[in-house]
């Protein structure tokens, strides 16, 4: 299937590994230009080499994107790399774990500050080129807390409950300037973060991965982690040209996790 891809100008945030690395190296597969940032130089630059190695154009810029000056920045160098920005995935994030009752102030205001003023500070930002280029597409990479917010993982529940309210917002607000707006909510893939849970655990318990990996793969009915390879093709599928007709949606991919919850 041709995405019609070629020779589009992709922005992905947090793509030094894992689901952000992924995306960009398929999108360069379907011959996109792809920009990626991330806050750690040392990941980020490993990641540039390795997305490079086929000859694609690649773009890799350090940059915070829960700051303004740094999303200024980044933006401001794919239009003078690549002249404009017809992509943004918005990936750019960590996973904070705490509960009711030992949750910090800091701890809520980081991920709001990494999920919601980040994602929407990158939209802002790309968006006076999106409209002069007539037209964009943008994903957020929130995950199933928005609709499984767990109560040992609270701010991330929140923060991910208030980028899923200013996603369908987002997209309501320029559906007609032919600018797409949606959301890819994975749950349980295999990256470095759930990888290195498995291995605590698996030192903890004493068992062999399988076994510690359980209480992850035991929640879906694939009985298995996602790879973030999934992730990507979906992403892929979603700002191109055969999904044009898609705004406002937020998509599973999760193994069948959220099966039994309508919306």
């Amino acid at each position: 299937m041709d995405l019609g891809l070629e020779g589009k100008v992709a922005i992905i945030t947090g793509a030094s590994r894992g689901i952000g690395l992924a995306t960009a190296r398929r999108l360069l597969d379907e011959g996109t230009k792809v920009a990626i940032c991330a806050r750690d130089r040392v990941r980020l630059e490993a990641a540039g080499s390795s997305l490079g190695v086929g000859g694609g154009e690649v773009l890799a810029f350090c940059a915070d994107t829960s700051r303004e000056e740094d999303r200024r920045s980044f933006v401001a160098s794919v239009i003078e790399r690549f002249g404009g920005v017809d992509i943004l995935v918005n990936n750019a994030g960590t996973h904070v774990r705490a509960s009711l009752d030992n949750m910090r102030e800091e701890d809520l205001q980081g991920q709001l500050n990494d999920k919601v003023f980040g994602f929407l500070g990158m939209i802002r930002a790309v968006l006076p080129d999106m409209r002069t280029r007539g037209g964009g597409r943008i994903v957020n990479i929130i995950g199933q807390a928005v609709r499984h917010p767990h109560p040992d993982r609270m701010p991330s529940g929140i923060a991910n409950a208030a980028a899923g309210a200013m996603t369908k917002s987002a997209a309501d607000a320029l559906a007609r300037e032919n600018i797409r707006v949606n959301a890819v909510c994975p749950q349980y893939v295999e990256t470095d973060l759930v990888t290195s849970v498995i291995g605590r655990e698996m030192e903890k318990r004493g068992v062999d991965r399988e076994t510690a990996a359980s209480g992850f793969t035991r929640a879906n009915v694939l009985g298995r982690l996602g790879k973030p390879e999934e992730i990507a093709d979906l992403v892929a599928f979603l700002v191109s040209d055969r999904a044009d007709f898609v705004t406002g949606s937020s998509v599973s991919i999760d193994g069948g996790y959220h099966r039994y919850v309508f919306g």
